[in-house]
């Protein structure tokens, strides 16, 4: 089974010039990403990051979470996606559990910045003014093209549960694992190249990696909001867009149903909707039914254990 970042190596010989990821008024296309992944593994190889090696990620929704992501499997080392909203108190028991070898952080986040000093870790920085496929260009690597892909049966991820019960548990995840998560989605799902998603689901969430990871496989586009606090905006994106798809979680509907003003926007290009993340209501379900007749919704289970999807 081909493991995701080759996949992604050969959607970007398949179809360069297909745009990927939309972030704002930015864009990358699958030659970029590609290449941005390439130059993030070569820094971390720079950085002394070897096969196996988890390097930990406290970044934003964005392009450069996904550059990371796939350059981190680039390199042949393991993503440990961390909430970046969380404080030093949060990172440093994260870190020293999953034996992190490097922390990955935005700009300015210091308390990621702090945490990475306390446990003894270095820190890598993307960019924030460079071009998307030159964040991290400023280490100086040789290039890693020629290293081997990662097997399928090499650990990928470690993802680190919500702890609503306990501790929060870090759940290593295969190559193997992922990618064949991701083959039943798309089956079920009908995704191909043509489809796009507008997503306001953070990474180190299971339901958002997979919503990114699904699109990214077939060439598709993902289109990355943060506007749920202002839920206009997430269906003036819907609309812009011409999404074909759109997931999200019990409070996203209802919030996009009380304060969406769906009914200014053209949404029909819509054709499927997810849901996941908790039991929606079965009023709620219906009223979201009604707002978008011409889309199937898909009330879906799942698990941070299971890759993403246990059932639909």
């Amino acid at each position: 089974m081909q493991v995701l970042v080759a996949r992604l190596e050969d959607t970007a010989a398949a179809m360069p010039a297909r745009i990927a990821i939309g972030q704002g008024d930015r864009r990358i296309d699958y030659r970029g990403l590609r290449d941005a992944a390439l130059r993030c593994a070569a820094a971390l190889r720079a950085l002394g990051v070897q096969p196996g090696d988890r390097v930990a990620l406290a970044l934003p929704n964005g392009i450069e979470a996904a550059v990371a992501w796939y350059g981190i499997w680039r390199a042949g080392a393991v993503v440990v996606p961390l909430n970046a909203q969380a404080r030093e108190r949060d990172f440093v028991p994260w870190l020293r559990h999953s034996g992190a070898r490097l922390l990955l952080h935005a700009p300015g986040h210091e308390d990621a910045a702090q945490a990475a000093r306390v446990v003894g870790v270095p820190a890598l920085v993307p960019d924030a003014d460079a071009a998307p496929d030159q964040m991290f260009a400023c280490v100086d690597a040789g290039p890693v093209a020629d290293l081997p892909m990662p097997e399928a049966a090499m650990l990928a991820a470690i993802l680190y549960t919500s702890g609503t019960t306990g501790a929060p548990k870090g759940v290593a995840l295969s190559h193997r694992n992922l990618a064949a998560n991701t083959a039943a989605i798309l089956d079920y799902l009908q995704l191909g190249a043509d489809d796009s998603t507008v997503s306001a689901l953070p990474f180190y969430y299971t339901y958002g990696a997979s919503v990114l990871h699904t699109h990214l496989a077939v060439g598709a586009r993902v289109v990355l909001e943060d506007n749920l606090v202002f839920p206009h905006l997430i269906a003036e994106a819907l609309a812009r867009e011409r999404a074909t798809g759109f997931p999200g979680v019990p409070s996203t509907f209802a919030l996009l149903l009380d304060r969406g003003r769906l009914d200014q926007y053209d949404l029909s290009s819509l054709r499927y909707i997810t849901q996941a993340g908790g039991a929606m209501a079965p009023a709620l379900t219906r009223q979201v039914r009604a707002a978008f007749p011409q889309a199937r919704l898909f009330v879906m289970f799942g698990q941070t254990e299971a890759s993403a999807r246990l059932t639909r």
